[in-house]
């Protein structure tokens, strides 16, 4: 059972670090077989959470037959209507099964209540955004949120998930969405589950690079999460929008649960460019070191929307072709959460601080700290000046995090000597 007190999540007493990996379309498009192996992989990684929507994603692969979520009928212009006030028995009797296989292997099942196509007014279902001509069901009509969210909750309670709420939706008032309609559909959401479940764990999963949550639906929640998302600033935001929510006084977890994925398009690029290990590795430390330290999620090109060369009904998605899911299983950078992980466990169990940015030679250079340890995170290779945080001179740990080789550092008049780095570098001092 997961709680939470202070920063931090909790399993059975236990700091529990959320290292999700990101698979919305499981319930769907995933056969058993797959997913056994799925989930073996990952648990050997080191992720002890999945994150899941829990009815269809509209913009993954094509489902199995039998894995609609409601009686579907199809369109000629490709959208299809669900008849929501019937439920396909087949469909959530087969999720229970994937969440059962997750529970033998000590997983925590992270679900997504209700996406953001499935609510009027929000960006997905903008008539003049990119989405538009996407085929995506009706939204669900506001009388049918309770009996379903009633039913989902009763049936998948017993897995101790966390929830969460919303999926990918903003609140911003932009004029591309209307938060009022979004607030009255999401408070009616959580209001349903915690009826059913009021010991749940409720976050909501708010759209990329964006901190806006209404105050009726921020004061449901356990804990804080985001995405830095996929775009040009992404990395940016990693940083800047857990330093703003603790100078704004926010005091419990903070989670970035949607790093750039690995393998996707960055959205913005003037140059077509895949996301590499390297930019997940480099936007996970930093906003680590910046006070999202409770966890992180993790995502590949392939595995989230469940990509099979050898299935029909792929998606191009607009961008740059989906990985096959069996080659994103050899992706780097889910090796590199799982050390970023025990790392934070090893050194920081007992939680960290950031560092004042002002008193780091460079911003790009990101530092937190506790009573034992300074760990600082410098993204290319080259002396990093810390003489304005007092360290002493001596011996230091460096780790080069594209090797995971551990060096032996030095420290002279505040200076940590450059080591034969190619990328980037986890440098740990002890105090």
């Amino acid at each position: 059972m997961i709680t939470t007190k202070g920063k931090y999540l909790y399993k059975d007493g236990k700091r529990f670090f959320y290292l999700a990996d990101t698979c919305w379309g499981a319930f769907t498009s995933v056969t058993m077989p797959d997913w056994k192996y799925y989930l073996d992989t990952r648990k050997r990684e080191g992720f002890n959470t999945i994150q899941i929507n829990v009815l269809r994603q509209y913009d993954s692969t094509k489902p199995l037959p039998g894995r609609e979520p409601f009686p579907i009928k199809y369109h000629d212009d490709g959208t299809y209507e669900y008849d929501y006030s019937q439920f396909n028995e087949e469909y959530f009797d087969n999720a229970e099964k994937m969440l059962k296989e997750m529970q033998k292997l000590d997983m925590v099942p992270v679900l997504v209540l209700l996406w953001g196509n499935f609510v009027p007014n929000t960006w997905m279902n903008d008539p003049n955004g990119f989405l538009a001509r996407a085929p995506k069901p009706q939204v669900m009509p506001f009388d049918c949120i309770k009996p379903f969210i009633t039913y989902v909750v009763n049936r998948f309670k017993k897995y101790n998930p966390i929830y969460f709420v919303t999926g990918d939706v903003g609140f911003d008032d932009n004029g591309k969405q209307n938060p009022e309609v979004e607030e009255k559909y999401y408070q009616e959401v959580v209001k349903a589950a915690k009826a059913v479940d009021p010991e749940g764990i409720y976050t909501f999963h708010i759209n990329g690079e964006s901190k806006a949550l209404p105050e009726s639906l921020a004061e449901q929640a356990q804990f804080f999460s985001f995405q830095s998302g996929h775009g040009l600033t992404g990395e940016k935001a990693a940083v800047e929008i857990p330093v703003s929510k603790r100078i704004e006084g926010y005091d419990g977890p903070i989670i970035d649960a949607e790093l750039c994925y690995e393998g996707l398009t960055q959205f913005g690029a003037s140059v077509p460019h895949r996301f590499t290990a390297y930019d997940v590795r480099r936007t996970a430390w930093k906003t680590i070191l910046s006070g999202a330290d409770a966890g992180l999620g993790y995502g590949t090109f392939g595995i989230w929307p469940w990509n099979d060369n050898y299935r029909e009904g792929q998606k191009e998605l607009g961008m740059l072709k989906p990985y096959d899911w069996r080659e994103c299983l050899k992706f780097r950078g889910a090796k590199d959460m799982g050390f970023l992980k025990d790392t934070v466990l090893r050194y920081a169990a007992d939680g960290l601080e950031p560092v004042d940015s002002s008193l780091l030679e460079s911003p790009t250079i990101r530092a937190a700290e506790n009573d034992g340890y300074l760990l600082v995170y410098n993204p290319v290779a080259n002396p990093v000046d810390l003489s304005k945080l007092n360290v002493k001179d001596g011996q230091c740990k460096i780790v080069d995090l594209q090797t995971l080789r551990p060096l032996e550092g030095s420290i002279k008049h505040g200076v940590v000597a450059m080591e034969p780095v190619v990328e980037d570098e986890l440098i740990v001092i002890k105090k």
